[in-house]
């Protein structure tokens, strides 16, 4: 962690920055009521955002780096990471009672999934020398917290006992 006290301030400043809407979405679930239906529906969406926003910078990278020929499964990784969030989003809108699969909980797996894909990949490139040495570490925070706020989403909002 100790690069990590090498990144630029801004960088550090709207990383945490944009943990909020991830803890807001999770404390929201939690207090039950109005705000936990409004936290479940704008969470999954600011998740999807943010999973597009980490993908897209991935293949916005991969164009830099290789203009003349981007690597295939670089451009296909990112697409499909932007449209797992989709998709989550879609199946958690589509969720009703009595569905065999509950597809809220299935849409916040999905996330989750493509959170640690996006990390996974990222660490990847790290080795690769295509990110700086403080990233990682940020990378890793970010990610945790991430997946943290969305399992425990998750587990709330599939936990009919659940309230605080």
């Amino acid at each position: 962690m100790q690069r990590l006290s090498e990144a630029p301030p801004l960088v550090l400043i709207l990383g945490f920055g944009g943990l909020l809407p991830f803890l807001a979405g999770a404390i929201g679930v939690m207090a039950g009521g109005q705000a936990a239906l409004q936290a479940a529906t704008a969470l999954p969406v600011y998740s999807a955002v943010i999973l597009s926003f980490l993908a897209g910078g991935r293949w916005a990278g991969e164009l830099v780096i290789r203009s003349d020929k981007p690597r295939s499964g670089v451009m296909m990784l990112s697409i499909l990471l932007s449209l797992a969030g989709w998709i989550a989003v879609v199946i958690q809108v589509w969720n009703r009672p009595g569905l065999p699969l509950d597809l809220e909980l299935t849409g916040w797996g999905i996330l989750i999934a493509g959170f640690v894909v996006q990390f996974l990949w990222d660490r990847t490139a790290i080795r690769g020398a295509t990110f700086p040495g403080w990233y990682m570490p940020l990378r890793f925070i970010l990610t945790a917290v991430v997946v943290l706020c969305l399992g425990l989403t998750a587990f709330v909002r599939s936990s009919p006992t659940f309230s605080l």
